[in-house]
């Protein structure tokens, strides 16, 4: 038997910031609005299961 995990990392959307910065076309920062990815957490479950052995 196996256990099945979910690694989380940092979301690669903001950066695990939690929101994203909206600039204009000057490279100024305009507003910060929550990550939609990560619902402003940050951290992302990773899309691929990790399975690892059950201790004995």
């Amino acid at each position: 038997m196996s256990n099945i995990t979910k690694e989380q990392k940092n979301c690669h959307h903001c950066e695990g910031k939690g929101y994203l910065e909206i600039r204009d076309c000057t490279g100024e920062v305009q507003r910060e609005e929550t990550c939609v990815f990560c619902e402003g957490n940050g951290q992302i479950v990773d899309e691929e299961d990790i399975i690892t052995p059950e201790n004995s």
